[in-house]
């Protein structure tokens, strides 16, 4: 690498990932989920608009894992099947993107 080209621009390698830079999009929690704690097209337009530039490491945001862990409304749940079919809708938009979930 040149000193003149900036390392953030640079591929990486995280594990068995292979990133084409090292711009990381940080979980955020986006309250884009319905009043039953289900992502919809909202989400997944989000989701695709973040993951236009391929080789991009997206963390999504945090999900409740239970009725009981929640507290806020539009959050988006991972309890039941119809979260989890909502989460597999938003899930890798584009082959080319990388999107980790932590639970």
């Amino acid at each position: 690498m040149s000193s003149s080209a900036s390392a953030l621009f640079q591929p990486l390698s995280v594990g068995a990932i292979n990133l084409r830079h090292r711009i990381v999009m940080a979980p955020l929690t986006r309250f884009r989920a319905n009043r039953v704690h289900v992502h919809g097209e909202l989400a997944k337009t989000y989701y695709e608009q973040r993951a236009s530039v391929p080789g991009t490491l997206i963390i999504s945001e945090g999900t409740f894992i239970a009725p009981q862990a929640g507290g806020y409304a539009n959050v988006p749940g991972i309890w039941n099947d119809a979260q989890i079919a909502g989460w597999k809708a938003v899930r890798n938009p584009s082959p080319l993107t990388v999107v980790i979930r932590v639970c």
